[in-house]
């Protein structure tokens, strides 16, 4: 066990709404089955910008703003992104910070500490982004017991200063992720568009009396943080630690893995509300990728040059399939 003096002083002024209610545990209502394994407990500083940022390879240009009434049609997917998942191991490390270096969640915490960013309520099927939803960094703090300080800043009367360890900050606890994104027809262009829109980090927390239960934290918008994550760098892949990527340009290229959990539907189920057996999810999730998949099919129907293109090949596979049949049976063939 590592031990640190010094603890990390965050100031933030009061511009958060009131809080809400607690927020329950939430357990495998909405997650998949199966234990998570913790990490040893350990310890993050903060750092200034990152410096040596390389985008070899992974810049890519944003896409255009799409206009609401652009939009013909949209889906809301919902996915479980874990980060034992070796395509997600980038968001998870360094669980200790460096000078340079920094997880997801400790740059989300810090930016939601220096007040640059809100956090939103985590609601049961829903994300409702307005002040009336946004949480205090204090009661964050108390509702994950995560252990602090308060003080008043002498420079600025009505300030709070927040004292916290950086080993009760638990960066080694957030092993998943919930991201929503949203899947859209954009008619101005006639394509189908998919952007990540929102993160929430899981606590996982486990214990002798009620095992591993599942704690989501709150809702953060992507776009809110834009201007934030483009300065925080993490590697581009598992394999390969000297390529860097922004944690913006991670969720904008989509590089995450995660099964689908929920898409929009009218009764705001998610897959484990009506799929009970773990073999009945995975079906599940295979369909749903898949009809996902073949949207651009379902909404637009062929034109005649294609409709021709897949009769001709319809033909020539059965002529192949003929031929293959006579070659097997050479006297049946002879006979006709």
């Amino acid at each position: 066990m590592h031990t640190f003096g010094n603890p990390i002083r965050l100031v933030l002024t009061l511009a958060f709404c009131v809080s809400l209610s607690h927020v329950p545990a939430q357990t495998n209502a909405a997650q998949p089955a199966g234990t998570a394994t913790q990490a040893p407990t350990t310890t993050q500083t903060y750092s200034g910008a990152v410096t040596g940022l390389s985008l070899k390879n992974a810049k890519q240009p944003e896409p255009l703003k799409t206009r609401a009434e652009d939009i013909a049609w949209k889906r809301d997917v919902y996915r479980i992104v874990d980060l034992s998942v070796s395509e997600n191991a980038s968001l998870y490390y360094p669980v200790e910070a460096t000078a340079d270096r920094k997880n997801l969640f400790s740059a989300l915490f810090e930016a939601i500490a220096q007040n640059r960013v809100k956090a939103y309520e985590y609601l049961d099927g829903r994300e409702v982004f307005t002040e009336a939803y946004a949480i205090k960094f204090k009661d964050l703090l108390k509702r994950f017991d995560i252990p602090f300080t308060e003080k008043t800043d002498p420079r600025k009367p009505n300030t709070p200063i927040f004292d916290i360890d950086a080993i009760d900050i638990p960066t080694s606890e957030v092993l998943r992720y919930y991201v929503k994104e949203v899947v859209y027809l954009d008619q101005r262009n006639s394509t189908i568009q998919t952007r990540t829109v929102a993160l929430c980090p899981v606590l996982v927390r486990s214990d002798d009396y009620e095992g591993t239960r599942l704690f989501p934290m709150f809702w953060v918008p992507i776009e809110a943080l834009k201007d934030y994550l483009s300065g925080q760098a993490i590697a581009a892949d598992s394999l390969n630690s000297v390529e860097r990527i922004t944690l913006y340009d991670y969720f904008n290229q989509r590089r995450y893995k995660g099964d689908i959990y929920k898409v929009s539907n009218l009764k705001n189920q998610s897959i484990y509300d009506y799929c009970k057996t773990p073999e009945d999810i995975k079906a599940e999730q295979i369909r749903l990728e898949k009809s996902l998949q073949g949207l651009g099919d379902a909404l637009w129907e062929p034109d005649e040059k294609t409709l021709k293109e897949a009769r001709d090949k319809e033909e020539q596979d059965r002529r192949a399939k003929a031929r293959k049949k006579g070659d097997e049976n050479p006297q049946a063939s002879a006979k006709k």
